[in-house]
């Protein structure tokens, strides 16, 4: 396990708020990684400014506070890295737990999200990164949520699965770690994890909805598509629905 700082709350609003409030009263200087975990949140967030449900014992809810050599337009990277993190972190526990990476930032067991991540931070004048938070929510027991989250979501015990909270923040954590600086091996591990390449999707970015087939993720983890016409497209961010395959019909 790597040294890191530690805070612990029964609730909170949002542990990426919690952690972005610590880096900003700390010291220019200080730039240990530290961790913020807690059992519920009132206020969690998704991507795109969607709210994350959070609901007390449900799931494990921290962020990593990172000081990484990246610049903004890189910083995609730490979500990647914490998906395959997210991954390894849950195939150690020797259960036969099988998870796949929605690109970009979505865990799946199955046709069903098990895990979100939330990557924010702030720049230098340069564009460099000063510091970088990275959220994470994984759904480990069965709880309430809304009908529409219910419809789209499910649990590691929903699956069947027993683990450790506790351990799995832990092996997370060291995981992200160690991943944080490889890109070359964060990046083929993704994409080998990918559950979107080879399927028709919807994407939509930029305020414009299209149709294509993913057809590879690249070194730089951006995805790769084609659309009926064969013209080829890259995406470094968007959302993505997936199409059901024809043997999943």
């Amino acid at each position: 396990m790597h040294d890191l700082d530690l805070f612990y709350y029964q609730k909170t609003d949002s542990t990426n708020t919690r952690a972005k409030l610590f880096a900003l009263s700390r010291s220019a200087e200080d730039k240990s990684p530290a961790v913020f975990v807690t059992r519920a949140q009132s206020a969690g967030r998704g991507t795109r400014g969607r709210s994350f449900e959070s609901p007390e014992d449900g799931g494990i809810y921290f962020s990593l506070l990172l000081y990484p050599e990246l610049y903004a337009g890189e910083a995609h990277l730490l979500t990647c890295a914490a998906a395959v993190a997210v991954c390894r972190a849950l195939e150690s526990t020797d259960q036969g737990i099988m998870p796949r990476i929605k690109w970009v930032n979505d865990i799946y067991l199955g046709s069903k999200k098990l895990c979100g991540i939330l990557t924010e931070g702030e720049c230098k004048d340069n564009g460099a990164l000063r510091y970088s938070v990275i959220g994470i929510g994984l759904n480990v027991k069965k709880a309430p949520h809304s009908p529409e989250v219910d419809a789209i979501m499910t649990s590691l015990e929903s699956e069947g699965f027993e683990v450790s909270p506790t351990r799995l923040v832990v092996q997370i954590v060291d995981e992200l770690l160690t991943l944080v600086g490889d890109k070359k091996s964060t990046v083929e591990e993704y994409r080998r994890r990918s559950m979107l390449i080879g399927r028709e999707v919807e994407i939509s970015s930029c305020g414009a909805v299209s149709v294509e087939r993913v057809t590879d993720i690249d070194d730089e983890c951006a995805l790769i598509t084609e659309d009926e016409n064969k013209n080829k497209k890259r995406y470094i961010s968007g959302d993505v629905k997936i199409f059901p395959k024809k043997e999943d019909n």
